[in-house]
């Protein structure tokens, strides 16, 4: 085949593959202008589907929350989000780490690992690991001959005893030798002087050797016990964590690079052959182009719920308030309950006076009355717990409120307790209720933005491409 003809060949190709993915991968979903295809929707909600614990979803029910997802994230392209500098090196940053086992050589690391273990294994695979123990009475050749005939003289009675039937333990206190000096400790081959090699490999497990010498001085060991060298898979986590902290990550990188560099051609170089192909991992592994979409989606998401939604929800105090108002009927107490303060302090003083600070006020301005009035070098003195406290909740509440139970334990160097408050029979305020009421206008602010955006942005879906969903 000519070059012309093979050109031509390629690009019809090229072209019939291109095609084809345009017919079997069809638009599901537009949303605000975007066409979002039947495979993008598959991942997300096959993804989602896989995480329900209550049944599976189908499609059609899973759409809706889908869309609204979709009108979020169109929302915060609108407002922005997706030009924030933040944003924008949190996503740099995360793919390059989610991108690093694509721009790594395959089975690299591993094969390096087993390298290592395969020379530690012809090392120490034969003879394995020794437990062992011993007694030593330090010697060297510079020492006196006195020196060194009295640690001779002294192991050989170390010997004596323990042929007579003591532990190393008793004949190791009756020399003098420290409980520590003894623990055990484990050796290979390799590790230790010959002649200490040579006998505590000579010996069974259990056992204890006669008096030898080695360079150090004169030694009894006995061996406790052994162990064979491991398989690859028990030793690889700790050698593949040993040659990350030797840069292997980056000889994996520089290998794949060489790899590149020669398939590109072009006298390319392995850090120039990596940013190329770093640049098409979306379109050329379909799983991490997915997996990168979803991820700038759900920052966005994020970014802009908070905004829109969540912060509003936790700091908007008129907000809250007037909703409680509104709904009061929705919230009630299954029994009493005391709002108010527990105050524990060291002395009876110190209590009552905390206890003016804040008396004939709402449990609200406890804390700032605490803090206007008294010495905050002496805060170490007390401790008081404000909030709204059903039976059960707290003990000491529970005695001196609902005469119920014995009360709390009071902290070391505390000897006082008391509360302070007002006892309800429903919620008062939505602080009565803050976390159920703040839940509750979170929805309410959620279900509002929905609606605005379903009205804002045009959404279109094809019915025909939703039946084959996981059926094509």
């Amino acid at each position: 085949m000519n070059r012309g003809l093979k050109n031509i060949f390629l690009f019809m190709l090229l072209f019939s593959v291109s095609a084809y993915a345009q017919v079997d991968d069809p638009v599901l979903l537009t949303v605000d202008g975007k066409d979002i295809k039947r495979s993008e929707f598959e991942y997300a909600f096959n993804k989602n589907n896989s995480n329900l614990v209550d049944g599976k979803q189908t499609a059609e029910e899973y759409l809706p929350m889908y869309i609204d997802f979709k009108l979020k994230v169109a929302e915060a392209e609108a407002l922005g989000f997706d030009t924030l500098s933040s944003l924008r090196e949190e996503y740099k940053r995360d793919r390059a780490q989610m991108a690093e086992s694509y721009l790594m050589a395959p089975g690299f690391i591993e094969n390096e690992a087993y390298m290592v273990y395969a020379k530690d294994s012809a090392t120490i695979g034969k003879d394995g690991f020794l437990r062992l123990s011993h007694i030593i009475f330090m010697a060297r050749q510079k020492d006196d001959v006195k020196a060194v005939e009295l640690a001779k003289a002294r192991i050989d009675s170390v010997y004596t005893m323990l042929k007579a039937g003591k532990s190393f333990e008793e004949t190791a206190a009756l020399f003098g030798i420290p409980a520590h000096s003894l623990e055990p400790f484990e050796i290979v081959r390799g590790q230790a002087y010959p002649e200490f090699e040579a006998v505590a490999y000579s010996l069974a497990d259990g056992e204890f050797s006669e008096p030898f010498e080695s360079p150090a001085g004169f030694h009894v060991v006995k061996r406790i016990s052994s162990r064979p060298f491991g398989s690859f898979e028990e030793y690889k986590p700790a050698i593949i964590n040993m040659l990350e902290q030797q840069n292997i990550r980056e000889a994996a990188r520089m290998a794949k690079g060489k790899d590149l560099a020669a398939l590109f051609g072009g006298n390319m170089t392995p850090q120039a052959a990596l940013a190329r192909e770093d640049s098409l991992l979306e379109t050329k592994y379909p799983e991490f182009g997915n997996l990168m979409r979803e991820y700038r989606d759900g920052l966005l998401f994020f970014a802009v719920s908070t905004s829109e939604v969540w912060d509003k929800a936790a700091k908007d105090i008129e907000g809250l308030e007037k909703f409680f108002k509104k709904n009061k009927k929705r919230y009630k107490f299954d029994s009493p309950r005391f709002r108010g303060a527990v105050i524990t302090a060291n002395t009876e003083e110190t209590l009552k006076e905390i206890k003016s600070l804040i008396a004939g006020k709402n449990a609200g301005e406890y804390k700032d009355a605490i803090d206007a009035g008294f010495p905050k070098d002496s805060m170490r003195n007390i401790r008081v717990e404000i909030g709204v406290f059903a039976i059960g909740d707290n003990a000491w509440v529970d005695k001196l409120v609902f005469s119920q139970g014995e009360g709390g334990k009071l902290r070391k160097g505390f000897t006082a307790v008391d509360v302070e408050g007002v006892v309800i029979e429903k919620p008062e305020t939505y602080t009565d209720v803050k976390g159920l009421v703040a839940n509750d206008y979170q929805k309410y602010l959620e279900d509002k933005w929905v609606k605005s955006l379903r009205k804002k942005y045009k959404v279109k879906v094809n019915k025909e491409v939703l039946k084959t969903v996981n059926n094509h």
